[in-house]
């Protein structure tokens, strides 16, 4: 794939070749990319998509790197990074470029007294994975308070509401497509900010014991489960139950406070955390039944990682 059709210039694209992906994750785990791009604007992520297409080129899109587990082999292709980090604020309505930080929305939404998103203040990763992933905390999801998102599907820019995106319990139809979030708008409501300075407060408070600053982790691994009578069970306790804090294979562990994470602690590779998810499985389904389910997207190729 060469690129040279591509006529934008580096505010709007910024292309490399054989750069490693792990920078671009909160795990710092990743090998080399064949080409990767980072796209600041809509109409660069359109062509770049484009010249993707017309190529045959399989590709992979990041956006903050959370949730997101890649092989040490690297990616055979193309990596887009969505760089795309607009933010207004129209009234009650918050639009936002995919590529921004979601802290960020809420921090805007602070400022301006808007409240609906305050279960967001620590949730890690872009608008357009949180969108992706319908992320959410303490009860609520950003499908809860999105009122439009801009997709490219294909080459073709379309906005769709959130009915038309099957959201549900950490899932969205994104998952089962290439369509790719540029943009998203979200409605709030008036507040009353020294309330929702005191409702963030508590939601950091609860996270900050359950992780470090610059922890190398992509997040919680596994999705609580939901079981057949509707009731969700938080896996962090079903993991801590089965002993999963002490869970070691090479540089990869379980975080000391929150037995739903697992810890790059230093030179991990994407085998050894997978090696780690997989025993971590195992106890629970041995000690309650259950089948835990990944949250974090493995890109890996097995053919080429050899042995997980």
């Amino acid at each position: 794939m060469s690129f040279e059709t591509l006529t934008l210039d580096r505010q709007q694209l910024v292309l490399k070749r054989s750069v490693p992906i792990a920078p671009y994750t909160t795990f710092g785990i990743g090998g080399p990319a064949d080409v990767l791009v980072e796209a600041y604007t809509e109409r660069a992520l359109q062509q770049v998509v484009r010249e993707a297409i017309s190529s045959r080129m399989r590709w992979l899109l990041i956006g903050g790197g959370s949730n997101l587990l890649v092989g040490d082999t690297g990616f055979r292709g193309l990596v887009i990074v969505n760089r795309i980090e607009h933010l207004r604020v129209n009234g009650t309505h918050i639009v936002a470029g995919a590529g921004a930080d979601l802290g960020e929305v809420v921090e805007a939404a602070r400022e301006h007294s808007l409240s609906g998103i305050e279960f967001a203040i620590d949730i890690p990763g872009t608008v357009g994975g949180a969108i992706r992933g319908n992320a959410g905390a303490f009860g609520r999801s950003v499908g809860d308070i999105a009122v439009r998102i801009r997709l490219l599907e294909g080459t073709e820019l379309v906005d769709r509401t959130p009915a038309e995106l099957g959201f549900a319990y950490r899932h969205s139809n994104l998952k089962l497509n290439d369509h790719i979030v540029v943009e998203t708008e979200f409605v709030l409501q008036p507040g009353d900010r020294a309330e929702m300075d005191r409702i963030m407060g508590q939601h950091a408070a609860q996270r900050a014991r359950r992780k470090e600053k610059g922890l190398h982790t992509a997040g919680c691994f596994f999705k609580n489960p939901i079981l057949a009578d509707g009731q969700k069970v938080a896996a962090g306790q079903l993991l801590e139950a089965a002993g999963a804090k002490e869970i070691r294979e090479g540089g990869a562990g379980v975080h000391a406070y929150h037995a739903n994470y697992i810890v790059n602690n230093g030179g991990a590779s994407a085998s050894e955390v997978l090696r780690v998810a997989r025993e971590m499985k195992r106890r629970v389904e041995e000690s309650a039944g259950i089948t835990l389910e990944e949250e974090v997207m493995v890109v890996m190729d097995p053919a080429r990682e050899g042995a997980v």
